[in-house]
């Protein structure tokens, strides 16, 4: 079974001007990164070309998981 562990517990900050990334790794391998800004929320997979990342604005990502939720 893959091994996946997500710990963070931060006092609550607003982000500066610098994206904030978590690396997500499969059994320590690095799947790819989530890059969280004030515009947008980006996954990049590792090893695709950096103008093949996927960025979804906060309110469309919002949309998205509502729609999820909703089936």
């Amino acid at each position: 079974m893959p091994d996946h562990r997500v710990i963070i517990q931060l006092p609550e900050t607003e982000l500066g001007k610098a994206d904030t990334i978590f690396k997500v790794k499969k059994d320590g391998k690095l799947l790819g990164t989530i890059h969280i800004s004030h515009g947008q929320f980006e996954y990049r997979p590792n090893g695709w070309a950096l103008d093949n990342r996927i960025k979804i604005k906060w309110s469309d990502f919002h949309d998205l998981v509502v729609a999820t939720k909703k089936k």
